[in-house]
């Protein structure tokens, strides 16, 4: 007997997202916002990897934080005075461009700008990413964390040594170490060990492994603000102190 074709199993993945009803429920959400919330700050993220978002979100549960298309939060905003949802929030649309996202806040604005200037962190580089120092692994066996104090001490396992010979690094294990292998006749390698990358090279995705597993981290990730609005003012000032038309603050 044929199976119903009523009783078809619909993998979740196949299943499409209600684009429409995202849209909207984004932009209901950034109206609510504006109303409930006493400042708007947009800002933009640098080489920002999820987790480091979710420990602002945490820092900030009286606030709230959105990101999403800039065309939506633009238009949510509204584009002229006419569409605005709350009055003079129309200015900040210059600014929502990029990467970016909207902070709604009621806390005072030197804290927040104290609290974002001092918010960097730093992470293992993603391919593409400009190196910031000379990594080169001596001779010997190896430790983590070359360049970065701290570390030295540590030697890797041997469960790492097949990884790192399959990326190019020259190892091999003895007497259950991880040591590099002197005098072999890659391009890289030195007479003062393996040479992994340059202050100024251009990072490939080899690279960035190998540094991975040295526990070197050369990513810097930080949020920048670009401009607040303030309800009371009805006005919107650039994060750097200058007013939208350029004039000091």
């Amino acid at each position: 007997m044929p199976s119903s074709k009523r009783a078809r199993v619909v993998p979740t993945s196949k299943i499409r997202k209600n684009r429409k009803e995202l849209v909207r429920r984004l932009a209901s959400n950034i109206q609510s916002a504006a109303e409930e919330f006493s400042f708007i700050w947009v800002f933009d993220v640098q080489n920002m990897r999820n987790n480091f978002i979710k420990q602002v979100r945490t820092d900030f549960v009286d606030s709230r934080i959105m990101m999403g298309k800039t065309k939506v939060m633009v238009v949510a905003l509204g584009q002229t005075a006419e569409m605005e949802c709350v009055p003079g929030v129309s200015a900040l649309g210059p600014y929502v461009k990029g990467e970016v996202g909207l902070l709604f806040t009621n806390r005072d604005p030197h804290e927040i700008e104290q609290y974002f200037e001092t918010f960097v962190t730093v992470d293992y580089a993603r391919s593409g990413t400009v190196a910031t120092q000379l990594v080169r692994i001596p001779p010997g066996e190896l430790h983590t964390m070359y360049g970065v104090q701290g570390g030295e001490e540590d030697p890797l396992p041997m469960s790492i040594e097949p990884t790192l010979r399959k990326l190019g690094v020259p190892t091999r294990v003895v007497k259950g170490k991880v040591v590099l292998e002197e005098g072999t006749e890659s391009s890289m390698d030195t007479e003062d060990g393996y040479l992994v990358c340059k202050e100024g090279d251009v990072l490939d995705s080899r690279q960035t492994s190998i540094l991975k597993i040295l526990g070197v981290r050369m990513s810097e990730s930080k949020i920048g603000l670009r401009a607040v609005y303030d309800k009371k003012e009805e006005s919107v000032r650039e994060a750097s102190g200058m007013d939208v038309d350029g004039t000091a603050t």
